[in-house]
């Protein structure tokens, strides 16, 4: 699946995506398909389902990668990316006139297993993009309950990503949007978890 990994590498990766569904060749990554029939919260995502905020997503994340050196840390940054929200078609709810999709995060290990599968991805590369699934809320979990923050936490999730990395993922999740943050390239959670880790680590 050498061709893949290309076009996650990509300046625009949106552009293979967006053809393989024109051309009807989605159907080959039924876990990618999936994205484009479940729904957001127009609240907070006005740009439209998971699969175009996806889609957003990736095109900045691959501005942000060239922040990464290492080519495995670097694809492993894209699956990320590409499979932060594969649990949203499992989780998503509307309850009390709002759109949920509570732990995504979780659930998404399994369909991000699934897609790895297909495309033959090394261990090494796996575990690093797992990781990115299953932490990439963290961030704004940490920031809505900063004054509790131990410098212990900070260091306990350490070990399970490096946080550099993760806040990168959470500026494209965040930016992969077309709300008034999104378009001023603010993120206030990347930016608080991202100076507890110099303070403590850095």
């Amino acid at each position: 699946m050498d061709f893949f990994y290309k076009f996650l590498l990509k300046a625009k990766p949106s552009e293979y995506l967006s053809n393989l569904k024109k051309n009807n060749k989605l159907g080959n990554y039924p876990m990618l398909l999936l994205l484009n029939n479940c729904i957001h919260d127009p609240l907070w995502h006005p740009e439209g389902n998971v699969w175009e905020h996806t889609l957003m997503v990736l095109d900045i994340a691959a501005e942000l990668k060239e922040n990464i050196s290492d080519e495995n840390e670097k694809l492993a940054f894209m699956l990320g990316a590409l499979c932060h929200d594969l649990g949203k078609p499992f989780t998503t709810d509307y309850q009390n006139k709002k759109v949920r999709s509570l732990m995504h995060d979780q659930i998404g290990i399994i369909p991000t297993n699934i897609l790895l599968d297909k495309l033959m991805v090394n261990d090494c590369v796996r575990e690093k993009t797992i990781a990115y699934v299953k932490n990439h809320l963290v961030p704004l979990q940490l920031y809505s309950n900063m004054n509790n923050v131990s410098d212990r936490a900070i260091e306990k999730l350490e070990k399970r990503i490096h946080i550099p990395h993760l806040v990168l993922l959470t500026k494209a999740d965040h930016w992969g949007r077309t709300d008034d943050e999104a378009l001023k390239r603010t993120c206030e959670p990347a930016d608080w978890l991202l100076y507890r880790y110099n303070k403590i680590l850095g």
